[in-house]
């Protein structure tokens, strides 16, 4: 990004000059990686935009589905992942379902079986729960959803940083992702789409660089829009974030995602096994590493909000975890724990070691010791 900025900090797509070239080279270059990261079956599926949130709003906003279909979420989604979608429903006179999700963050194939029906069109789904860290068994959901004729749409957000993700094994029809969960940088995302997905779907902004031609003819403007991916990429772009995002992409390859998946295993195991050990502290999640992500999300007994422990632990140890309803209300309120509790929420990636899973639970269990002594008096 630096490189960018200091040697070639033109327009890529808009000048013919040498630097405008060389920024143009970069950022097809870093639309590559990309699809290569994914498996992507061309670089064009994949689309530039702020973030993962931005992303689903394309997919919702822009897919043809008539009225009276269903669109079908969980009760685990991050909001990003279903609202766009409920507002949708809303606008345009669809019906939207609910799936409920088992308070361990768990599904039973059954029970998609049963809610994707002849009259569902979309399933939006969150391919790894950033709650309860659960991986959901998607390709045994697109099978269901393309028998019968609907789309699905995964969040991958949670799921493209820490695990192996191919498209096209799994056959997404549309996959949104954050940048910055994958060692990038903020305000970049990627949405992947099949192409002729993509080439059906309605532009959600027009405008410069989304055309070909523009003509003025008997008092009307008349525009001849481009094909995916500048169809959806309206206006200056962030070339530096997603040069950067590039360079992500290349790095989490060159370390293999299969030894990502592998090293957080490792630290899950240690982190669950601790928490479990420590008194008054409920994880929620399954404790098979194998169908989770790189997260443990608790609450402490003896603590009356998450903020107290997010705080504490930041305070007075150093350890940075996050705290409140992580943008997933619903599932918070299913399993009955209030916006005033919330829920605290420590991460591991490939930069985290087990001395630092040490002092998060060293910090932990000197916590609790101190709220247990302060309910006694």
């Amino acid at each position: 990004m630096n490189e960018y900025y200091e040697q070639y900090p033109a327009c890529a797509g808009r000048s013919i000059h040498k630097l405008g070239q060389e920024a143009s080279a970069a950022y097809s270059r870093a639309r590559e990686k990309i699809a290569r990261f994914i498996n992507a079956s061309e670089p064009a599926e994949c689309i530039w935009t702020r973030n993962a949130t931005e992303a689903l709003n394309m997919v919702a906003s822009g897919l043809k589905i008539s009225k009276g279909s269903k669109i079908l979420t969980t009760s685990l989604e991050h909001h990003s992942s279903s609202l766009p979608f409920v507002e949708r429903a809303r606008r345009s006179g669809m019906r939207i379902e609910v799936l409920r999700a088992h308070n361990d963050g768990t599904f039973d194939i059954e029970d998609w079986k049963k809610a994707i029906d002849r009259t569902t069109r979309v399933v939006s789904v969150a391919h790894s729960s950033n709650v309860t860290g659960t991986v959901t068994p998607l390709r045994d959901i697109v099978e269901i959803a393309h028998d019968r004729g609907a789309l699905v749409v995964s969040d991958d957000a949670q799921y493209a940083p820490h695990h192996p993700l191919d498209v096209q094994s799994l056959d997404i029809d549309f996959s949104a992702i954050s940048v910055h969960k994958m060692c990038g940088p903020t305000g970049m995302g990627i949405l992947y789409g099949k192409m002729e997905l993509l080439e059906s779907l309605n532009m959600f902004l027009v405008g410069g660089d989304t055309v070909s031609d523009v003509r003025f003819e008997k008092g009307r403007i008349l525009p001849q829009y481009l094909p995916p991916p500048a169809k959806f990429e309206a206006g200056l772009q962030n070339y530096a974030g997603a040069i950067g995002a590039g360079a992500a992409a290349e790095y989490l390859q060159s370390i293999g995602m299969i030894e990502v998946e592998k090293r957080e295993r490792e630290l899950l195991t240690i982190m669950l096994k601790g928490l479990k050990e420590l008194e008054h502290v409920n994880v929620l999640g399954p404790e098979d590493v194998r169908v989770r992500s790189g997260l443990v999300t608790f609450y402490v007994d003896t603590v009356t909000s998450a903020h107290d422990i997010a705080s504490f632990l930041s305070d007075e140890y150093g350890v940075m975890i996050r705290s409140g309803f992580h943008c997933a209300g619903p599932f918070h309120y299913q399993l009955g724990i209030p916006p005033a509790r919330g829920t605290a929420r420590a991460s591991i990636y490939i930069y985290n070691n087990e001395a630092e899973v040490s002092r998060l639970l060293e910090g932990l269990h000197a916590l609790i010791v101190t709220s247990s002594q302060e309910e006694t008096h």
